[in-house]
């Protein structure tokens, strides 16, 4: 199912929270709608599941507008927990999975497949409020796919993880994906969510500042940045090399931006020349870089407003 959003707009009285956003949600593929806090993501979601109704545009599945009873069949997975505290994490999928019309042995064969998978199993009798931060996310994304939907909305899943609850969930949502299901998830952590987006849309300001494919994009840009874990402190050798710029120097740590023209090669041995190089690595930018550079011109026109 092709999720599509067409030009939606709208506004909390004069504040406008969405200026004519599109994006397409292609079944199979990771899409992240990224961008910081207050960018219009969460508003952009609540259109999406039907909570608030834009201004403009219209939201598509397979080209046909969106329905009430197409909604009822997706997951979705507030930014916000909407779990039961005194639960049991078990009862807590169960109960999910009566509430989207499974029976109780489907629902119970469901939940039990779940939390084996996002490695929840152990808990299965705990009351929810005894699980860590980490684990209520996992267990909360296990109540959004206890009914198997094949278009799944996730509104900022990463935030406030440990780097093992965001392998646990990127692993399912890769999972998921593979099977054909249409995925989009929302994160203001850009960096961290890099490697998994396979296709993205930027947004600030409400409005859409970039949007593709990930591996495009970032070579699009034909900016390369060479890192360097150096052992010397001396630098003197960069003067040989007046285009290159220095983009971070901390430590042992140089990371400089190589425009077109500049062999990364040379700079290298220049580097090796001056002192050991522990290790080093010719890198694309990174989102944040990515959305720093096209979102500059939406900041320029706000502060000239």
């Amino acid at each position: 199912m092709r999720l599509a959003v067409r030009e939606v707009s709208y506004a909390f009285g004069d504040r406008v929270a969405l200026d004519e956003v599109s994006l397409d949600v292609t079944p199979g593929v990771l899409t992240g709608l990224l961008g910081p806090n207050g960018a219009g993501k969460t508003t952009l979601m609540r259109v999406l599941l039907g909570v608030l109704r834009p201004a403009r545009g219209e939201v598509l599945l397979d080209g046909r507008p969106v329905g009430d009873e197409d909604r009822r069949r997706w997951g979705y997975m507030p930014q916000e927990r909407g779990l039961y505290p005194g639960m049991p994490v078990g009862d807590q999928v169960i109960h999910f999975g009566r509430l989207h019309g499974l029976s109780r042995p489907d629902a119970t064969r469901r939940a039990r497949a779940l939390l084996e998978e996002l490695e929840l199993a152990d808990r299965w009798s705990d009351r929810t409020d005894k699980l860590s931060g980490g684990m209520q996310q996992r267990l909360q994304l296990a109540t959004s796919l206890v009914h198997e939907p094949q278009v799944i909305v996730l509104d900022e899943p990463f935030s406030g993880l440990d780097p093992v609850a965001v392998a646990s969930l990127s692993t399912t949502l890769r999972q998921r994906a593979r099977t054909g299901c249409t995925l989009l998830f929302s994160s203001h952590q850009l960096d961290l969510v890099q490697d998994l987006c396979e296709e993205i849309v930027m947004v600030d300001h409400g409005r859409t500042v970039l949007q593709g494919e990930v591996a495009q994009l970032r070579a699009a840009t034909g900016q390369r940045q060479l890192r360097l874990h150096l052992r010397t402190r001396d630098r003197a050798w960069l003067h040989g090399f007046p285009a290159v710029r220095v983009i971070a120097d901390e430590a042992d740590d140089l990371r400089l931006d190589l425009p077109t023209g500049v062999e990364p090669l040379e700079v290298l041995d220049a580097a090796r020349a001056a002192g050991p190089v522990i290790d080093f690595g010719l890198e694309l930018p990174t989102l944040s870089q990515l959305f720093l550079a096209a979102a500059l011109p939406t900041h320029e026109r706000a502060g000239a407003g």
